[in-house]
């Protein structure tokens, strides 16, 4: 298929039904080679059209939807992007050899499975799609993916109550995301499914952590999850709210502001 144009229009189409392909097989489908597949995928791309993940190229169903979702990962990982960063880096601090972990939904929680070092030896637990992909070609992690059905704006596997595999499974380390922190209110996030999950692993850990940045507090989601007393650790960064900071202090909780 020669025309440039075209392919882009026949790539378009295919992600919009696959939702997520290789590029050999993107490359075998349109008939052109690995290279031209790339600077292809490289234009959708920054048009924001797609995604690619370790090799994985994803329609972007969150961005071709016109924002009109309640939670929409690709807007979240562009927002307090540097503290997100921060965050999870402190939090990798955490994570030991032989850990068995849950990493949660999230753009911070992503960050921290993007940095997961190649010498680790893990068990991580996930139910994201975003999650899996970036841990799926490490050497040393053993992944326990729970299952469920595939939700494109979110990346996230639902699954209705709590997954029989998450049930059956403990870990040493949880760490959490959450869309609002309020003093009276609890921690909260906006799907309820992804309420349910968090709740079980929280739950079924030796050691939970909050990972949020400061844009988090005072707001509040329409789920509840967790009580803002309910875990081991809470890492945040320096923009917290004052008297946020106060009740963090107050806490037994130990917090932790990069």
């Amino acid at each position: 298929m020669g025309n440039k144009q075209n392919r882009l229009e026949v790539l378009k189409s295919m992600l919009k039904v696959e939702h997520s392909m290789k590029i050999s097989d993107i490359s075998n489908r349109i008939g052109v080679s690995p290279m031209t597949t790339r600077r292809d995928i490289e234009i959708l791309e920054k048009k924001g059209f797609i995604k690619v993940l370790h090799g994985a190229v994803i329609y972007n169903a969150a961005e071709n939807a016109g924002g009109l979702s309640d939670y929409m990962l690709t807007v979240a990982e562009g927002q307090n992007k540097d503290n997100k960063k921060l965050i999870a880096h402190h939090a990798l601090s955490y994570i030991e050899d032989n850990d068995i972990i849950f990493i949660d939904a999230g753009s911070t929680t992503e960050s921290l499975a993007r940095r997961l070092p190649d010498n680790l030896n893990l068990t991580v637990i996930c139910y994201t799609i975003n999650i899996f992909l970036a841990i799926a070609d490490h050497p040393n992690i053993t992944v326990i993916l729970l299952g469920g059905t595939y939700n494109r704006e979110t990346m996230i596997l639902e699954h209705k109550g709590i997954s029989p595999m998450l049930q059956s499974n403990r870990t040493k380390k949880a760490f959490i995301s959450a869309g609002g922190f309020h003093s009276k209110l609890g921690v909260t996030c906006s799907n309820d499914n992804e309420c349910q999950t968090k709740m079980a692993a929280v739950k079924q850990t030796a050691e939970s952590f909050l990972l949020i940045d400061s844009s988090k507090f005072d707001e509040v989601n329409s789920c509840f999850f967790a009580e803002t007393t309910g875990f081991t650790h809470i890492i945040t960064d320096n923009g917290i709210p004052d008297a946020y900071r106060s009740e963090l202090e107050a806490m037994d909780t130990q917090i932790h502001c990069v």
